[in-house]
Formats: structure tokens, sequence, C-alpha cells
């Protein structure tokens, strides 16, 4: 299925000897003026972070419409080369792939920085110069490249086959101001063994008032990708609210629990919940199937005082913290919804402690099938083309003590 497929890395990259490949000399010096620029906008994308929304629609047939999937919603920045993602919200970026959050259907790494970065710092391909054209009423340079495979880091991934594919592309860019404006890349002669008659991505860049200064920022991506039967998932990234980098920002290089938590702040107690507390919680967000996104918070507070052996664990009111985890839209010939939530952290006082636990009961709410899940998360099953939870939706948890993560190999 194409919605199994992941694009894990879009590394385009243009010749070292960029200058040289133009014949004609004003082309050339065209070249060498806006190399540089783009290398200066690129290197200020580490100063910054937006919200990167991602829209997914698949189509099940060549003769069939698309029909939306979901919505995921992340932050997403650039540190030393790599792009960071975190939940909306989060404490911390996390050093793993748009995969680790996103662990079904059709996904892109590279739209924010990746791609950009290798075309025009690490320096491979074959542009040339294929004239002045008009994007949306605005005079653009363009050029062409290629890459083959056996020197292409495109990677493709399909039926559990990751093979690199050689790649062709476009990059557009404003003759004036030198800013880059458009790039796109398909696949090209893709091997037989990923069953994939086509893939390509396109990203359109945009300046940024962030604070006092101006900045070059991915403003939209998008990536199809069409298997040979006909199968085919399109994606659509819009980066917004992009903001500067908080000195409190903290990047974690490790493997994470679950849980964003990070270090407790100073008078901050970082706390542990017995295993076998019972827990009664109410929901405080509404749930709404027309805005609702994978990613987007979830608020909760524990409805009353819970204590162990007469001693208050939990005091009435203590916030917990959540988020959307699964939201799947109703599938042909199946009118419901299928939502998770996930709870991960509770805080009371100057105290924090992680959430992990398996439900025990829900309340009984017309319509709403509840199921058990563990990990602080409950998947709801909801009928009809349109849903809405309102707040005061009450569970009951019982902690449980979290699983050891697995040594790392040295």
């Amino acid at each position: 299925m194409v919605t199994r497929y992941r694009i894990a890395g879009w590394l385009l990259l243009l010749s070292a000897a960029l200058t040289c490949m133009a014949e004609d000399p004003a082309e050339t010096l065209l070249l060498t003026r806006f190399r540089p620029k783009v290398r200066q906008d690129l290197a200020q994308l580490p100063n910054y972070t937006c919200l990167d929304t991602i829209k997914r629609w698949v189509r099940p047939a060549a003769s069939r419409p698309f029909a939306a999937v979901d919505t995921v919603r992340l932050e997403v920045s650039s540190v030393g080369g790599k792009e960071l993602y975190a939940w909306p919200g989060a404490r911390r970026f996390e050093d793993k792939k748009l995969s680790g959050f996103v662990t079904s259907g059709a996904t892109a790494e590279g739209m924010f920085a990746l791609l950009a970065r290798q075309l025009f710092i690490v320096g491979k391909g074959a542009p040339h110069y294929s004239g002045e054209e008009s994007l949306e009423g605005r005079r653009a340079v363009r050029y062409d490249y290629y890459i083959p495979q056996f020197d292409s880091a495109l990677l493709l991934r399909a039926h559990n086959t990751s093979l690199p594919v050689a790649s062709k592309g476009s990059l557009w860019f404003d003759p004036v101001s030198l800013d880059l404006i458009r790039l796109n890349t398909f696949g090209d002669d893709i091997p037989a063994e990923l069953d994939l008659a086509e893939a390509r991505v396109n990203i359109e860049y945009a300046r940024v008032r962030i604070g006092n200064s101006d900045a070059l920022l991915p403003r939209q991506g998008e990536m199809m990708l069409i298997d040979l039967s006909g199968v085919a998932s399109h994606n659509v990234e819009e980066f917004s609210q992009c903001h500067a980098y908080q000195t409190e920002s903290t990047i974690t290089f490790d493997s994470p629990a679950e849980t964003p938590s990070a270090a407790p702040k100073p008078g901050v107690r970082e706390a542990s919940l017995p295993a076998g507390l019972l827990v009664p919680v109410v929901i405080e967000t509404a749930i709404d199937s027309k805005s609702v996104a994978i990613g987007d918070p979830v608020r909760a507070r524990v409805r009353q005082d819970v204590r162990q052996d007469g001693e208050l664990v939990l005091p009435a009111g203590a916030a917990i913290s959540g988020r959307i985890r699964r939201f799947q839209r109703p599938a042909a010939g199946a009118p419901y919804f299928v939502v998770g939530v996930e709870l991960f952290e509770v805080e009371w006082a100057n105290s924090r402690a992680d959430f992990y636990g398996e439900l025990v009961d829900s309340d009984n709410r017309k319509g709403i099938t509840a199921g058990y899940g563990t990990r602080g998360s409950v998947t709801y099953t909801l009928p009809g083309k349109a849903f809405r939870i309102d707040p005061g939706l009450g569970l009951l948890w019982r902690i449980l003590n979290r699983p050891a993560a697995p040594e790392q190999p040295r």
C-alpha cells in the first residue's frame, strides 16, 4: 500500500562546480551571487522553529477521488544538519525520524531544511540554466539538475524495501532579491522492487518577519507517491507560527522515553506514582472532528483527592497533560471515527510525575465506545460523519510501572 511508503530523506545535491556549469557569463555571474545568498539564508534556519501541519489524503485507485485521512501537527527545527521534531507544547526536540512520531501512512522528511541544505551546501549534481519564468506573477530564474542513482541520496521506502533512486528536479530564485522561491524533485527510473510509478516533492519558500528580522523559510511542501496500480498518497505540509529559539529550549540526542518531560525547573520536584494507584480523571478539552489533529494537546485534571494508606498522593484538580495520538477518518463501508488520546504527565503544587497506566473505566456516553489502552492512552470509536466530545468526559486509570528501556548496544 502506498500509505506505508515513507521518503526517508530528500537529499538533492548541486555540484560543487556550480558556477562553471552555465555557459553564458551572465548566467554564471547570477549563480555566483545566488549561491552564497541562499547559503546565508540556510545558515539562519537553526535559529527558528515552526509549526508543521501535515494534511494527508489517499486515493485507493486511479479511478477514485482522493479522500482525507488525517492531519498531523508537530514542531520542527534544524540543528546540526538534521531536522528535529517535537510534539506541540513539548519542552524538547528529539533526535529521531519523523516516522518515530507518525508511525503509519506516508510521510516525507527534509522539507523544512534538509533538502535545501544538501542542495546548496554539500554539493553534487549537474545543474543547467533553463531560462526565466513567471511564478504566480513573479519573475524567476530556473535551473534544472539530475543526480544518477549511484550518486543519489534520494532514498525511497516501499514494501520493506529501501533503495536509492535517481532524481531530477528544478529550482527557482528571484534574480533581483536572490531569494529561493521553489524547489521540486522527481524520482527517476525508479527500481521495479519499489513498485512505484511516481514520486515527487515540491517546496515553496517565502520571507517571514520574526522579531526584528526577516527569515527565508519554507512556506509549504507537497508530496505525491503513486504505485503501479494507481493507489496514491498526497501530503501537504504548511509551516506556520515560526518563532526564534527560546533559551530554555532543550534538544536531546539519546533514546527518550515516551513522555516529553525534560529536566525539572528549580523548585519542581520529580515524583513517581505508585503502581496500582486508581486515579479518576476528567477530560477538559473538547475534541471535534472538524478541527482535531494528531499531536494536538489535551488537558485533563484529577477529579478528586487520591490517597494511598491514608496519605494524599494526588490532590483534586492536579493538571494532567496529554495529546491526540491517533485520528482515523471513516473509511468506505465503515462510517465511524477512531480517536486515540494519550495522557503522559501530571503536575500539582511543586511536583511533577510521569503518567503511565491502563484504563479501568470510562463514562458511558451515547455512541462512544472506549477501548482499553495502556501507556496512559485510550482509543474511542465514534459513529457518524462528524463528532464532538465535550469537556467533562470521565475516566478511571490504574497506574502501572513503566517498562525499563532496552539497553542500547555499545
